[in-house]
């Protein structure tokens, strides 16, 4: 069985490291072989007369038994509400710069007019 696996391993890696150049090919061709493996064991389940309601039970038996079921409906929830947080802390930091530049503008302007009678004043004298 290792061996096996050490050889399928050997072949993924080799895969990766050619696709590396052409990654739109490598998702082409990985959505076809989704697909094909998907269809397959669609069609093997049909001909052997598995129910739709013991296929709900036995898929999620078998991404609970492997640890994908929890990780994939829970994780990509936690995903969603952590881009969600995220995007409220650039609005708020958004928000806050704002109001700076619009402090900085006063200022600005204020000292401009300051200086403005500075020079006046200088030019009277």
């Amino acid at each position: 069985m290792k061996s096996i696996t050490k050889t399928f391993l050997d072949i993924e890696e080799k895969a990766r490291q050619f696709f590396v150049r052409i990654p739109f090919i490598q998702a082409f061709l990985a959505g076809i072989g989704v697909i094909i493996f998907w269809r397959g064991v669609w069609e093997g389940l049909d001909r052997i007369g598995v129910t739709p309601v013991n296929s709900i039970i036995l898929g999620a038996l078998i991404l609970g038994a492997v640890g994908v079921f929890i990780q994939t409906f829970i994780g990509n929830t936690i995903i969603i509400r952590e881009v969600k947080q995220e995007k409220q802390v650039e609005k708020k930091a958004i928000k806050e710069i704002e109001g700076e530049v619009t402090t900085e503008e006063t200022t600005l302007a204020q000292l401009s007019a300051k200086l403005d009678r500075i020079e006046g004043l200088i030019e009277k004298k």
